[in-house]
């Protein structure tokens, strides 16, 4: 890990500024000078050899010259592998092709001209940047929190909007961050700091022409094979992340038959779960290598560890997304080999994850876009009724809805392809694209369905195509019928789903209002869904808490929180929500406590 327990990444400001007051000891980073900027970075290394940079040199002392970086360890089209000095070259003469690759991915470079960075075409590799026009210290970075700190020298401001998103969300919108003055540089885009400051160029233009289903299930089948193709001669012992469900299925069908035999792939749940059963079966018929990993006990972690894994969780999620989630997923894949992935992310931009009842083309009101987010996006990661300083609590559920509905009329008129938008290019971008990048240096993930090509295809078509399953459904039937017709977990197989018939569409319809039906009986209920794990290493958290009051008491919260009820939870008069233990946290170490 890097300064104050980052990435490995980079921080870039204004030469002239204090560099060290940001990263602290120099002999943990290596500097460049970079014309009107200054670059310091940890944990990477040039994409170039001899270029310049030496670990431990001052501010004052550090190289001058020009040097590359690649930012993630996923360096790949569908066709394979790219070169570091294809990298390299693009960073120097054509930045924005470098979007393209497979997320997530981004690269940095530092030139007499100054600093330059691109984001991939999703914005899943997390990379932030001071405002521009700000009155601060321009800054470009992989870490928000070491931005903030450079941007306002150490001192903390949060953007009340953020943290009122994120209190009812659990992760942001577009590119705000919970820090004042620190943005989030968008999908595709480059941000550049030179001796005007931070300049931003937004990515090139989308295909918007609709695709009709045959042509995108003839597109889709031939880019994942190829996809497939490449990335087992790459990495032959990579390991396919195999569900019950249908997205990893698609990928298992997308390798030849003959090269499935011997294929390794794992299972993350627990033996006897219908997820389990229907896993081992499609690895028990082609022959795959197959693991059950159970979730880790975390009944014997000490409350020190718990808060030690939820603080570092925050810091690798730039405290924006959910940490203990992610703190109970690192101790379970503590237990086992990391190496590289291949995983079925993405499948969920082709399937309208938004959509309830009949599909087709409706305008939409503003009540509209507030019942969605109160149903569908509010009900999971909410923190729980009486946190919150009541006058703060009102303001920030008007302030989120306005939000959501900003994100969605930026969408378009139409209801179905707007919250289509509000899945691929926010829930994907800060919610998954955050944990990818936080967990990016101890595996490699791919993710083949986060290619541009298939994000592209996908949202070139009608909403009544993916509405059902029914693309992705026509999708497996065309890589693979037989493996078509076997049964999902908790679901018919997928054939079913291809060409249903009017009696089938109208059942589904129902379930799918069934599941909205679950999330009023929950919202009404004031309750949500604890990641799994999250319900033991949260109580452990909080434990922890009480033994160190002063790790809350003394922490920057009571803009937002209500002393009242840190007083209670401290005193163990009442114990949170794991939702309300992450938002805490992320609160906690976005205000300071990173070390």
């Amino acid at each position: 890990m890097g300064p104050h327990g980052a990435l490995p990444g980079f921080l870039a400001i204004s030469r002239g500024a204090a560099l060290d007051g940001a990263v602290g000891d120099a002999s943990q980073t290596a500097r460049i000078l970079a014309g009107p900027a200054e670059l310091a970075y940890w944990g990477i290394e040039p994409l170039e050899p001899g270029s310049s940079g030496s670990p431990g040199s001052s501010s004052s002392s550090g190289s001058s010259g020009e040097a590359s970086f690649a930012l993630s360890q996923v360096r790949r089209r569908a066709r394979g592998e790219v070169p570091a000095d294809e990298i390299a070259g693009a960073l120097r003469d054509d930045p924005r092709a470098l979007a393209r690759l497979l997320p997530p991915f981004a690269a940095v470079r530092a030139s007499a001209a100054g600093v330059s960075m691109i984001a991939d075409s999703m914005g899943f590799r997390q990379l932030f940047h001071s405002t521009p026009g700000h009155t601060g210290t321009s800054v470009l970075s992989t870490s928000a929190i070491l931005a903030a700190r450079a941007g306002r020298a150490g001192r903390t401001a949060f953007d009340s909007t953020a943290v009122a998103v994120q209190s009812l969300l659990g992760w942001q919108l577009g590119q705000r961050t919970v820090f004042q003055g620190i943005d989030k540089l968008p999908p595709g885009a480059t941000a550049e700091l030179n001796a005007d400051g931070v300049r931003l160029q937004a990515a090139a233009g989308r295909r918007d022409e609709e695709l009709s289903i045959d042509e995108a299930v003839s597109s889709a089948a031939a880019l994942l094979r190829t996809s497939l193709e490449a990335l087992l001669d790459d990495h032959p012992d990579a390991v396919l992340q195999l569900t019950g469900g249908q997205d990893s299925r698609i990928l298992l069908s997308a390798v030849p038959p003959a090269r499935r035999r011997g294929l390794r792939a794992m299972t993350l749940g627990i033996a006897g779960s219908g997820d389990v059963v229907v896993a081992s079966a499609l690895a028990a018929r082609d022959g795959l290598r197959h693991e059950v990993h159970d979730l880790a006990d975390l009944a014997g972690l000490e409350p020190a560890e718990a808060w030690a894994h939820a603080r570092a969780a925050s810091i690798k999620l730039d405290a924006m997304s959910d940490p203990i989630a992610l703190a109970a997923l690192t101790v379970a894949e503590g237990a086992f080999d990391q190496g590289v992935r291949i995983s079925g992310l993405g499948g969920e931009v082709a399937r309208g994850f938004y959509y309830v009842g009949p599909v087709h083309d409706r305008a939409y009101t503003r009540a509209d876009v507030a019942q969605l987010a109160a149903w569908r996006m509010f009900a999971n990661e909410a923190v729980e009724p009486g946190m919150l300083d009541a006058e703060y609590a009102e303001w920030a559920r008007r302030a989120a809805e306005a939000e959501v509905y900003a994100a969605m009329t930026a969408a378009g008129a139409e209801w179905f392809r707007a919250t289509d938008e509000l899945y691929v290019r926010h829930r994907m971008q800060r919610w998954a694209g955050a944990t990818d990048t936080a967990v990016g240096y101890q595996r490699v993930v791919l993710n083949p369905m986060l290619d541009e090509q298939f994000i592209s295809i996908a949202s070139r078509l009608r909403p009544d195509d993916k509405a059902h399953s029914r693309f992705l459904a026509r999708l497996q039937v065309e890589l693979d019928p037989e493996l078509g017709r076997i049964p999902l977990e908790g679901r018919p197989a997928p054939v079913s789903y291809a060409d249903p018939s009017p009696w089938r569409l109208t059942t589904r319809a129902v379930g799918t209002g069934r599941r909205a039906a679950k999330k009023v009986v929950q919202r009404l209920r004031r309750g949500n869904r604890p990641p799994a794990g999250g319900a033991v290493l949260a109580d452990k958290v909080v434990e922890h808490w009480r033994s160190h009051p002063e790790l809350v008491s003394d922490a920057p919260i009571f803009d937002f929180v209500r002393r009242d009820w840190v007083d209670s939870m401290l005193g163990g008069d009442s114990q949170p929500r794991p939702s309300s233990v992450g938002f805490l946290t992320n609160l906690i170490v976005a205000g300071g406590s990173t070390d």
